[in-house]
């Protein structure tokens, strides 16, 4: 009964907190003038107003798709299948660009192909390209489709790696007898792994078409930021609303495309754990590739924007400046993101056990329901927690200017994530060690304080970190919701980049940077030494 309830508690929590703005939001965009009106559905679903607009939207994330797996799935292939020279270096800085928001990535690529970019110069220099022309690129589709792909790539890397250290090594062996490595590869190797990449291709079309910091740093007119400008520029958020409502069809079609497409294929040949052994191929040509590969991979994706943005600084007393104007944008990052992360994992930890460890029957529905408000983009939920929290009087309006909102827009961005995380750990855990709490007639409160939290506490950790990586990056909910005074980092670098200095905004940049990659490295520092510690009985 202990169980029951609070696992119920936490979903009701999620539902009030996640489904019922976006709710809200769209059944009052359907009343105009106190009677029920399609109106704003009408110009977006029966007239061409807003085709364009969604046609750029679908090019960019399909765009940024392709470059993502052009990226992901031969680094995964190089990382999982060959021994090359810094090959795990390369495997922990390709993690940087997923980590770190993707808007500074776009800043540093906008100082690179500028008008005065190093790069920009180089081009039109030795390779006759206009400087205007280059300088166009990167403010188009395809150089938002660009900087997009970088920051998604170690997520399709990520799958295609652990996808092909699961094929057992006979099956490939065997294919070598009859055939050649490319014969392998066609045949074999890509057919079998080719469910998990395209899984991570929908992942990274979902992202690539509710992203909001990027096409608003390029002045992209495209769904995301149609919405911000129609709500914030216009005051007219039943046309934002209503053209929110393509996105959460593309959204809900593709996470259905990619159900039905994924139980169509057999994943019976997989293994459920890398543990097992795979094979490597030991081609001297193929270590050669795969060095030149991500050794191109790396300066792309992170020598060169680093570097623009440390050159763009140029002296100390920039960092002092930006410091100064970014002071209060940076504690309420800190103080924010620290209470956002704790909540999310509190909440993730019993999502995750419920839609993995219960044994009721809507369990997959659930977690379906879930994972799919991490899709809603960052710009639809401000809007909706606007049209529900923002009330004249009463506890609303105590939420609504305080802290309390930009939490509540956390949890609906990030509670999916965190609720994925802890229940892939979860699914790591034997039932029967709960089942022994059990039998010696322990309360659920007992087993999930003394057993089930001791022993996912690393989870609990990662999960604490990876919430507060996107807690201290999040921009398009926090900047449509946040009282005055409490900007965070993220914001003070949005509204500054318009009229401050190229190095403000490079340092900026840098310190978000700074502020996202630190905890990850104090983790992995605590794993290291935690993991070298000899359990004693």
């Amino acid at each position: 009964m202990q169980k029951t309830v609070t696992l119920w508690s936490f979903l009701a929590l999620f539902f009030c907190a996640a489904f019922f703005p976006i709710a809200w939001m769209f059944g009052s965009s359907l009343y105009e003038g106190g009677s029920f009106s399609f109106v704003y559905y009408h110009d977006i679903f029966l007239t061409g107003k807003y085709a364009g607009i969604i046609l750029r939207s679908l090019i960019l994330a399909s765009v940024a798709t392709v470059f993502a797996t052009l990226m992901g799935v031969p680094a995964g292939f190089f990382l999982a299948k060959t021994d090359f020279f810094l090959k795990n270096f390369f495997k922990v800085c390709f993690f940087i660009p997923l980590i770190i928001p993707s808007y500074t990535i776009g800043i540093a690529w906008t100082n690179i192909l500028g008008k005065a970019g190093f790069l920009n110069q180089f081009l039109s220099h030795y390779f006759f390209l206009s400087p205007q022309s280059i300088y166009a690129f990167i403010y188009s589709i395809y150089g938002a489709a660009f900087i997009l792909s970088m920051n998604l790539f170690p997520l399709i890397m990520i799958m295609t790696e652990y996808a092909l250290k699961n094929i057992p090594s006979p099956l490939e062996e065997s294919g070598l007898v009859c055939g050649t490595f490319f014969q392998v590869m066609k045949g074999v190797t890509f057919p079998l792994i080719s469910p998990v990449i395209f899984s991570g291709m929908m992942i990274a079309f979902v992202f690539s078409l509710s992203e909001f910091g990027v096409p608003s740093l390029l002045q992209l007119n495209v769904l995301t930021t149609q919405i911000f400008t129609q709500f914030s520029a216009f005051y007219n958020e039943k046309a934002a609303t209503a053209l929110a409502f393509p996105l959460i069809i593309i959204t809900i079609v593709i996470f259905l495309l990619e159900q039905f497409k994924t139980r169509s294929k057999s994943f019976e040949i997989l293994g459920r754990s890398g543990s097992q052994v795979f094979m490597k191929y030991h081609f001297a040509w193929l270590r050669v590739s795969g060095l030149v590969f991500c050794t191109v991979l790396f300066l792309i994706t992170i020598i060169l924007p680093f570097c623009s943005l440390l050159i763009s600084v140029e002296a100390f007393k920039v960092y002092r400046d930006a410091f100064a104007l970014a002071k209060n944008g940076i504690v309420n990052s800190v103080v924010f993101g620290g209470i956002g992360a704790s909540i999310l994992t509190v909440v993730g930890f019993f999502l995750g056990y419920a839609t993995e460890k219960t044994r009721w029957k809507l369990k997959e529905g659930i977690s379906s329901f879930v994972w799919i408000f991490f899709a809603v983009p960052a710009t639809v939920a401000g809007i909706g927690l606007i049209k529900l929290w923002n009330r004249p009087h009463g506890a609303f309006q105590f939420i609504y200017g305080t802290i309390g909102i930009i939490l509540i827009g956390y949890i609906i961005r990030f509670a999916p994530l965190s609720s994925r995380i802890m229940a892939n750990f979860f699914r790591q855990m034997p039932q029967s060690i709960e089942d022994a709490g059990a039998v010696t007639g322990a309360s659920w409160f007992r087993i999930a304080g003394n057993i089930l939290a001791p022993l996912q506490k690393h989870g609990i950790v990662a999960t604490w970190i990876i919430s507060f990586i996107f807690c201290i990056g999040e921009l398009g909910a926090t900047i449509l919701v946040y009282p005055p005074g409490h900007e965070t980092l993220p914001i003070t670098l949005f509204t500054v980049m318009a009229n401050s200095p190229e190095n403000i905004v490079s340092a900026l940049t840098l310190l978000l940077i700074g502020m996202t990659l630190l905890p990850v490295g104090i983790f992995f520092l605590i794993s290291k030494y935690v993991f070298s510690q000899k359990i004693t009985p």
